[in-house]
């Protein structure tokens, strides 16, 4: 769509300069192409679950299916479809990929960062079953945080991401509210080195946009909405993750409540086909 080519030209001249692959997400529905694609586990596998979330509900034309959506897809340039296939999960959880961080804790346990959102999604099994069947998928321990329930989507991308073996990146709740990320601190307990966001006066609304970054594996796209937390944003990020971090103005999609980790899917060539080798893609859908 018109409205998001000046993200996009900014996004691909990036990449390029970067010799990262990408690609486009064919027949996707919706622009949100991280909340409907496979999640990538820990072993390089994919698991395929039911993406039907409450905030679409009424509004289903917007929902591609998360099967289809990775063998239209071919599973990437990297790998061919039948053989991405073959090392797919399945669940019949009703899950989301905005809300499924993958993270390693200071002991070296894999893990998986979900708010309780999940708890709600699912409301047939009992919260044992769920996380029993989500261990059991997604091949890694569960660590639910808090759902703050003024965000509909209850997406942790949002509220938190890894930057390292055992180190965590908080957003900005020290600005706007202390109690919720105190309760998030507390859910991750003492099993991570956690750093947090802060603008002080220059907090804005839309400031929750700058966490949802693109790790590009190099290199960090940090979304920019034309409010003062822009700048401090980017210096914080760039000190923490230790990696060069680049602006991407994106105001348009923002004000449509996501950012770049929304409309962007990574994924690395499965440790189960080759030595462990990162190469990052990105797949956005067919609108930008």
């Amino acid at each position: 769509m018109a409205k998001y080519q000046s993200a996009w030209e900014q996004i691909e001249s990036i990449l390029k300069a970067e010799c990262l692959l990408y690609n486009f997400v064919p027949n996707a529905n919706d622009i949100w192409v991280r909340d409907f694609m496979p999640f990538q586990r820990h072993d390089g596998g994919f698991v395929i679950y039911r993406y039907n979330p409450d905030y679409l509900k009424g509004k289903e034309k917007y929902i591609t299916n998360c099967r289809d959506a990775f063998i239209e897809s071919g599973g990437g340039p990297i790998l061919s479809s039948k053989l991405s296939y073959k090392y797919c999960h399945h669940t019949n959880l009703i899950l989301d990929g905005g809300n499924m961080i993958k993270c390693v804790d200071k002991n070296g346990v894999n893990c998986v960062i979900m708010t309780t959102k999940v708890l709600y999604e699912n409301p047939s099994l009992s919260h044992y079953d769920i996380l029993k069947e989500l261990e059991k998928c997604l091949g890694a321990e569960v660590i639910l945080i808090p759902w703050d329930h003024e965000e509909p989507y209850g997406h942790s991308d949002g509220m938190v991401r890894s930057i390292g073996n055992g180190k965590l990146l908080l957003n900005c709740y020290s600005d706007f509210d202390p109690k919720l990320g105190n309760s998030i601190k507390k859910a991750l307990g003492n099993r991570f080195e956690i750093s947090e966001l802060s603008y002080g006066s220059k907090y804005r609304e839309n400031s929750w946009c700058h966490l949802n970054y693109l790790d590009t594996g190099n290199i960090v796209l940090v979304p920019s909405a034309n409010i003062a937390s822009d700048t401090p944003a980017l210096q914080q990020i760039e000190n923490l993750t230790k990696k060069q971090c680049i602006p991407i103005k994106m105001s348009p999609i923002i004000s449509e409540g996501g950012a770049l980790h929304c409309i962007s899917w990574t994924l690395k060539r499965p440790i189960i086909l080759k030595k462990l080798t990162y190469c990052h893609q990105m797949f956005t859908p067919r609108y930008i």
